[in-house]
């Protein structure tokens, strides 16, 4: 799907300076996470159900919940987060400070232990996004996630919207300032819609936005209306085939083609748990990855990889393997 009009050195300087603006602990650190839970074992909890048996069973125990964030309240110094559980109940968690990762609409895996005296209270111990934690997940122990059930991949994509209320504002404007160094033509009205829809639409479905927006910029250039010769459609330089198998009705439209190429982004994510993989997917598709076991020795997927990749870790050197 590359059809690349960007030359990525000449971004490094602005993409290194939008990097260190951003909030901290933007990114998760999965080895952070990781090495909480080595120093607190605990049980899996995605369900109303798993969670009744553990607090019977051992209602002193650590649990690691994993749902999407609906709710985030705060209370002084400290926040009330609520979780969505697989089956559609609610988990309810304080946090002594605001973490970056309780963003609303954001799938995590959160560490909480229970509050002494309080039973059925829980306290944050730390806070991983989903997607980034189940990509180095052992082969088959990966939560499958309600947006990726093979059965829901076809279905239409409803759009997470361009809202900005829950958006922190300056990470809202590092976004967009990013968007409109790509494509100085945009609108400040266009660069904001685009910049929040790629936030938002990230944070719902737990993919790293800072990974979307380097796929965006070497597949477009963020221009909407970019057509490759091959027929690849807007932003994210969607197909036709793969374009009506999401459900999108206009490629054109920016919000219908981030929530498509985000969701293809995830999904390639997770059935592959490897970021060179998922873009050799993107670009090659899935197809051509499983012919050749790996990434295709197509040179244009190659030097995809290599520009996705170097853009994305300039933004990201925390996630640099």
């Amino acid at each position: 799907m590359t059809r690349t009009r960007t030359n990525p050195s000449l971004a490094l300087f602005l993409l290194v300076a939008w990097a260190l603006a951003l909030a901290p602990g933007w990114g998760v650190p999965p080895a952070q996470y990781r090495q909480a839970l080595r120093e607190h074992p605990a049980q899996v909890v995605t369900s109303q159900a798993e969670l009744a048996q553990a607090q019977v069973a051992k209602p002193a125990a650590t649990l690691e919940v994993r749902g999407q964030v609906t709710g985030v309240m705060s209370c002084g110094d400290s926040l009330v987060v609520q979780l969505r559980l697989a089956d559609g109940q609610a988990f309810h968690f304080g946090a002594a400070s605001r973490v970056p990762e309780l963003q609303m609409g954001a799938r995590l895996r959160v560490l909480v232990t229970p509050e002494p005296g309080r039973a059925g209270s829980y306290q944050l111990l730390a806070a991983g996004w989903e997607q980034v934690l189940a990509a180095g997940d052992p082969k088959g122990t990966a939560a499958t996630s309600a947006n990726t059930r093979a059965g829901e991949r076809a279905r239409p994509y409803p759009s997470r919207g361009a809202g900005v209320d829950n958006i922190d504002r300056s990470i809202l404007a590092a976004y967009q300032q990013a968007v409109r160094y790509f494509n100085r033509r945009l609108s400040d009205q266009e660069s904001l819609r685009i910049a929040a829809n790629i936030i938002n639409n990230s944070a719902a479905l737990g993919v790293d936005a800072r990974l979307v927006m380097a796929v965006v910029a070497v597949e477009s250039g963020f221009n909407p209306n970019a057509t490759s010769p091959k027929g690849a459609m807007g932003l994210g330089q969607l197909m036709p085939t793969t374009a009506r198998g999401l459900g999108v009705r206009d490629a054109y439209d920016p919000e219908q083609n981030l929530s498509a190429s985000v969701r293809l982004i995830g999904n390639h994510l997770s059935n592959t748990g490897d970021i060179s993989l998922a873009l050799a997917c993107y670009n090659a598709g899935a197809g051509a990855v499983r012919r050749y076991g790996g990434v295709p020795p197509y040179r244009e997927t190659i030097n995809y990889i290599r520009k996705v990749t170097s853009l994305y870790y300039r933004l990201a050197p925390e996630m640099r393997p």
